[in-house]
């Protein structure tokens, strides 16, 4: 039981860990506005294409109330295509380019854009951590973007009212490796389950 406890600490560490990775923000960032933002990717079975994800982590915003409308990552000088994989509620799709005050625009080589379908999009605050994945196909594996700063990242924050109230524009270091923040309810379950074996583990010393 002791092991097993252990174990599960060490894993909740790793998780915990593994958010520090190629993270820029809250602090430090000119443009980040207190929120922090990790970009990472996952060679496939095809070695043209790569599955590029995004966290943000917008507990520590300078914007609370308001919501994260639009993303545009730039991982390549260009690429074939684009797939949106997965995200936050209200983010569906993707198109090429980056984006400006009134969302993505289709401006801006080597970009791809998601943006919400509704007028504001996300909230911002306390807890608030979204993952977005995409899949992008190169013309060569040479053209993924892997040096130091050498990727970039936008993100449009706007009012309850859809109007823009602030625009992230930042260089980041694209690195291996998935999601690199877990979301709430992981943290939350790997928390329970720690506790619940330290609890038995107690029990069990109890009854000898």
């Amino acid at each position: 039981m002791k092991k097993l406890f252990i174990l599960s600490c060490l894993c909740l560490f790793g998780f915990v860990a593994s958010a520090k990775a190629d993270t820029i923000g809250p602090t430090g960032c000119g443009s980040c506005l207190g929120s922090s933002y990790t970009l990472t990717y996952t060679a496939t079975a095809n070695p043209n294409i790569f599955d590029i994800f995004l966290t943000i982590n917008t507990s520590a915003t300078t914007l609370p109330g308001d919501f994260l409308n639009a993303v545009a990552p730039k991982v390549s000088s260009s690429f074939t295509s684009v797939a949106f994989i997965s995200g936050p509620a209200t983010f569906t799709n993707v198109v090429t380019g980056g984006l400006s005050a009134t969302g993505c625009d289709g401006s801006g080589s080597g970009f791809f854009c998601s943006g919400s379908s509704s007028v504001t999009g996300v909230p911002l605050g306390s807890g608030d951590i979204y993952n977005f994945e995409w899949a992008v196909t190169l013309a060569s594996p040479g053209a993924l973007l892997t040096g130091s700063n050498q990727a970039s990242i936008k993100a449009l924050f706007v009012d309850p009212t859809g109007k823009q109230v602030g625009i992230t524009s930042e260089d980041i270091t694209l690195q291996p490796g998935g999601p690199s923040v877990p979301e709430p309810s992981t943290l939350m379950l790997l928390g329970t389950g720690a506790l619940g074996i330290a609890g038995a583990l107690k029990r069990a010393r109890h009854l000898a």
